[in-house]
């Protein structure tokens, strides 16, 4: 078992916007020479850098370089005075605030406030043997296989699905008519599906990307914005299944009523709790997600906050979705600090209204705040504002 030292220890597990808030936070104050913390602060990551998925879609389509979407998160932490811990997290005891990581060897780790930002697992629960397939992926991870030996790609971990994408890219410029699906009905699998034709167009013209999105098409969303939503999946020339994909083998991807002919599938089917959940003592709600209030702290274990994908708030429904892991990210951040240095901590209210920037594959995107809408290239440049802002936000 590692013990850092006699003094606090605030491990923070995994390396989402919140953590990378917070990492800001301390090397600014380090810059400044200011006592932010008296603590010894750990982050355990399975990667040194994270991609920032609000990019994801561009870098496929072709806009950035994978540098561009990147954050070096170790070097960061370098930055913050953080020791950083490449590890994977696979197990959380919170009895005896403990956590058990895998990597070279397995480690344990004490600490005595813990933040869970690590994200969750693609929902790859429409596939009948879904069991079978988090087993192929996890045994062939570490020799670059795993999904594409099934045909089936989840977005998540996004960076074995930059790898997988790599992949499609070349086999798609080998073959004279490639066709991939895309599974999802949320506006994560929108942005996938566009720029994924764009980049496939972009190779050959007889490549074709499908949606399989069943009837719920973005139903977050207000009708008008759907209905400009469809208009550039048509623009695109992305044909549209709305059934429910129900098996993918032999190369055929079936839905409710249809057998398609498809070389690979992209799942981006929403989220359930990571696998160490499953065996975790803190609350646990719905599938799989870390259950906390609305200071983002679990609701079972005080010294232990989570944000992001990994957990759910218990007293008002939250989406899973970008905008709430950055805002709720940074009330998450200051309470970890709070929390250690006994002050008051803050809750996270999400707003009525919120700004959400879809983009449509080719430097052209949709905008949604409240009940208004909007579209146009401005808008896709504004989205990249927004996004560069907070990817280069250390580097100034």
């Amino acid at each position: 078992m590692t013990k850092f030292s006699s003094k606090k220890t605030l491990l923070l597990a995994g390396a989402g916007h919140a953590h990378i808030g917070m990492l800001r936070q301390l090397s600014a104050a380090r810059l400044k020479d200011a006592d932010t913390i008296e603590a010894d602060i750990h982050l355990i990551s399975e990667q040194p850098q994270t991609i920032y998925s609000g990019m994801l879609p561009g870098w496929m389509a072709g806009h950035y370089q994978l540098h561009d979407i990147s954050i070096d998160i170790k070097s960061l932490c370098v930055r913050a005075g953080v020791r950083f811990i490449q590890q994977s997290l696979v197990q959380v005891n919170a009895a005896s605030n403990k956590v058990v990581t895998t990597g070279d060897e397995q480690t344990d780790f004490d600490y005595d406030v813990l933040s869970l930002n690590t994200g969750a697992d693609t929902d790859m629960r429409w596939l009948p043997d879904h069991n079978g397939y988090n087993e192929h992926r996890s045994d062939s991870d570490d020799n670059n296989t795993g999904a594409a030996n099934t045909g089936v790609i989840a977005i998540r971990p996004l960076s074995t699905f930059i790898t997988q994408w790599q992949r499609i890219l070349k086999d798609a410029q080998q073959s004279e008519k490639y066709q991939l699906a895309i599974i999802g009905a949320g506006a994560a699998a929108i942005e996938l599906v566009m720029a994924a034709q764009v980049a496939l167009r972009n190779i050959n013209r007889n490549h074709q990307v499908t949606l399989v999105c069943g009837e719920n098409l973005l139903s977050g969303f207000n009708s008008d914005f759907r209905q400009r939503v469809v208009q550039q999946l048509h623009r695109h020339g992305i044909t549209i299944i709305r059934e429910r994909a129900t098996d993918y083998r032999d190369g055929k991807l079936l839905t409710t009523h249809k057998s398609l002919p498809i070389n690979a599938v992209i799942a981006a089917t929403g989220v359930i709790g990571s696998a160490w959940t499953a065996s975790t003592d803190l609350e646990i709600e719905g599938d799989g997600f870390v259950a906390v209030n609305y200071k983002q702290q679990s609701v079972s274990h005080p010294n232990v906050f989570a944000v992001g994908d990994v957990a759910t708030r218990i007293d008002k429904y939250v989406a899973h979705s970008g905008v709430h892991s950055v805002h709720g990210g940074a009330v998450e951040a200051d309470n970890l600090l709070a929390y250690l240095k006994d002050s008051i901590m803050k809750s996270y209210q999400p707003k009525s209204r919120t700004l959400y920037l879809l983009s449509c594959g080719d430097k052209y995107a949709i905008g949604s705040w409240g009940n208004v809408n909007l579209q146009g290239r401005w808008v896709w440049h504004l989205k990249k504002y927004i996004d560069k802002r907070f990817i280069e936000a250390d580097k100034g």
